[in-house]
């Protein structure tokens, strides 16, 4: 099958001026896929099952821009956040979307 669709995802209330929203993905145990936010404000989590698509909001964690560069499914069934400029490395729970951000401002 080599069709092709596009998940609209313009009712997220993305904050204006937000023009890269995402850098990476990964899958997580459940079969969503979690996208590492770069230029915004939250997580982004993909159902393919349904092609639903969630926006968790994560500002009370972290605020800075360019916060992540990456994801990579960890042998917990979390998805780990590379950071770009973060101050830590952010963990997404994909069972809760339930996020936080280890610090890592001391190494």
């Amino acid at each position: 099958d080599n069709s092709f669709a596009l998940v609209d995802i313009s009712h997220i209330n993305f904050v204006t001026g937000e023009s890269f929203k995402f850098t990476g993905a990964a899958a997580a145990s459940n079969g969503k896929v979690i996208f590492a936010p770069w230029d915004t404000i939250g997580v982004g989590v993909f159902d393919p099952s349904d092609d639903s698509f969630d926006f968790i909001d994560i500002r009370s964690k972290i605020s800075t821009g360019w916060k992540f560069r990456g994801a990579a499914a960890a042998s917990d069934g979390k998805v780990v956040l590379a950071p770009f400029n973060a101050d830590g490395v952010g963990v997404f729970d994909a069972s809760d979307n339930s996020f936080v951000l280890v610090d890592i401002s001391g190494t």
